[in-house]
């Protein structure tokens, strides 16, 4: 099974539509670990969060990116 993060989830992260999200993927802002379902790689949503708010990266980096994995986690248990 390919580890990632649904879609739903990903735009809720990234406080966007599930519409937007798609694009992402197509435009390659964001990468697919699977596409049947679409599960979308967590590190590529850290890196998307860090692009946007340039600040998060020295300060929350590590931070955000144990959520993110504790989330996948999560969802795998």
């Amino acid at each position: 099974m390919n580890q990632g993060i649904e879609v739903k989830v990903a735009a809720r992260i990234l406080n966007i539509s599930t519409n937007y999200v798609y694009r992402l993927v197509r435009e390659d802002h964001l990468k697919a670990v699977n596409y049947d379902p679409l599960l979308i790689s967590a590190s590529s949503i850290r890196d998307r969060l860090m692009q946007l708010v340039p600040f998060l990266a020295t300060d929350l980096a590590v931070r955000t990116d144990y959520q993110i994995k504790q989330y996948v986690t999560a969802v795998r248990a």
